[in-house]
């Protein structure tokens, strides 16, 4: 995208196993699409084709989404004031900000955590992955389905130390909700069930990582036990627009969907997720997330254990260059937005 604003040749890198919908998409914005061996959590395969290219091609200026500090601090800029406004809208004088939920991806939507916990100092952030590739959890690996959040690695921008809760999610139940969202017989059960109109309208816009973080709340609700008056954030980072052929291929497998499957569904996989595969983190717990980082980022990336001891050990001196940076950024893009006209 931001290629084709500056006219700039562009190459997107992605796992092979993504929704026939991601590349056609990308098709339309990107000059060259590549597909690497795997599926959502092989991660380095596409590291790997990035230092190949590095090699092959001149001019190669690389975007890695999980290194780049400016996913971050953009985040925590925007996506956090955005969530501060919400609160203060939905909370009202009864309402009780308790914590956020989101999933792993690249680690830049979690910035919006750290920006919440330095105004709401006793919430809590919880991370998320997918069960069958459980890293942050149990350091494992595996492929899943919940497209958009990666894994078998921690980002680089991740802010580890800020972590407060592992929320591990099964494909099964993120895949089951957006089945029951998006099937004719699924959304004429929820009709029956008292669904209004108007949210049936909303539910394209939660993809499979958006299902993950609405059950990453429910779970976060119930191990904590919260009441009515206890807010929990989240997004909705994808919508069903890039998902269509999973749900086709779900029918394909499984055969037509009806109202009993939508039963189903609703109550085991959406209101019957429990506290399962879920961590408080310690702070040892948070070291040991936080030393993944060394294997792909200092063995395999070229990054410094000096750096990486600094996100630990000198945090608030760390982050906190990292975030005053937003107004010296805004000042060089005003800058640009000079010298091309289009701002006067």
């Amino acid at each position: 995208y931001n290629a084709q604003l500056l006219g700039c040749d562009s190459i997107a890198i992605l796992p092979e196993g993504m929704s026939s919908e991601r590349f056609e998409w990308l098709k339309t914005v990107a000059g060259e699409v590549i597909g690497t061996p795997g599926t959502e959590s092989n991660v380095k395969e596409i590291y790997d084709k990035v230092w190949e290219l590095r090699k092959t091609r001149d001019n190669i200026m690389v975007f890695n989404q999980f290194e780049e500090f400016g996913n971050h601090l953009w985040h925590y800029e925007v996506t956090g004031h955005a969530m501060e406004e919400v609160l203060q809208q939905v909370c009202g004088e009864d309402g009780r900000y308790f914590g956020v939920v989101l999933t792993s991806g690249s680690g830049g939507t979690l910035a919006s955590g750290d920006y919440l916990k330095g105004k709401y100092p006793g919430s809590k952030i919880g991370v998320g992955e997918a069960l069958q590739c459980p890293t942050l959890l149990w350091n494992g690996f595996g492929a899943h389905r919940l497209e958009g959040i990666g894994d078998k690695h921690v980002p680089w921008i991740h802010n580890v130390k800020n972590t407060d809760m592992i929320i591990d999610i099964d494909d099964a139940d993120s895949m089951a909700m957006i089945r029951l969202f998006n099937e004719p017989a699924g959304q004429e059960f929820l009709r029956k069930s008292g669904i209004s109109e108007t949210f049936m309208e909303s539910l394209p816009l939660i993809g499979i990582s958006g299902a993950a973080n609405i059950l990453m709340a429910i779970k976060m609700a119930k191990y904590y036990e919260l009441s009515e008056q206890d807010v929990i954030m989240t997004v909705l980072t994808d919508s069903m627009e890039m998902y269509g052929s999973r749900v086709k291929e779900m029918e394909e497998e499984m055969g037509p969907y009806t109202e009993m499957d939508a039963a189903i569904d609703l109550h085991q996989h959406v209101f019957g997720v429990g506290v399962d595969y879920m961590q408080e983190l310690s702070y040892y717990d948070r070291k040991r997330i936080h030393n993944l980082k060394y294997y792909t980022w200092v063995e395999q990336q070229g990054k410094t254990s000096e750096e990486l001891n600094d996100q630990w050990y000198d945090y608030d001196a760390y982050w906190g260059s990292i975030h005053k940076m937003a107004d010296a950024i805004d000042e060089r893009i005003d800058e640009f937005n000079r010298l091309t006209g289009l701002l006067v």
